[in-house]
C-alpha cells in the first residue's frame, strides 16, 4: 500500500515538474507577428514617412530589405493593411517582397505519436 501511495504521488509530481516545463517552453516563444486587414491611420502615415525615404522606381534588395525592417521596428503588423499602405503610396508590394522576402520561419519539430 505505501508503495502504490509512493508511486502516484511521485507520478503526480512528475506530471506537475512536466507540465511547467512545457508552459515556461511556450511562454518563451516569440508570438508570430499579427496580421491585420487595415491600418490606424498613423500606422499608415509611419508606413509613409518609411517610405518617404525612397525611390519607387530604383528600389535595390538593400532598400527593400531595410524597407520591410524599419516596418517591423516599428511594430506595424503584416498583412492585407500594410500592403495596402505600400501600394497606396506608390510602391509595388510584390516587388519589395521579393527583394527582400520575410524571414523564414523556424520548423516546428514533429510531435512523436504514442
Amino acid at each position: 500500500m505505501k508503495k502504490q501511495i509512493l508511486i502516484i504521488a511521485l507520478v503526480g509530481f512528475i506530471s506537475l515538474n512536466s507540465n511547467a516545463l512545457m508552459a515556461q517552453k511556450q511562454a518563451d516563444r516569440k508570438p508570430q507577428q499579427e496580421q491585420v486587414e487595415t491600418l490606424t491611420t498613423k500606422q499608415i502615415k509611419t508606413v509613409n514617412k518609411i517610405l518617404s525615404e525612397y525611390d519607387s522606381k530604383s528600389l535595390t534588395k538593400d532598400d527593400a530589405k531595410a524597407i520591410m525592417d524599419a516596418i517591423r521596428n516599428a511594430k506595424i503588423p503584416g498583412g492585407k493593411g500594410v500592403e495596402k499602405a505600400i501600394n497606396d503610396a506608390g510602391f509595388d508590394f510584390e516587388e519589395i517582397r521579393k527583394l527582400a522576402p520575410p524571414p523564414a520561419r523556424p520548423e516546428r519539430p514533429e510531435r512523436q505519436s504514442r
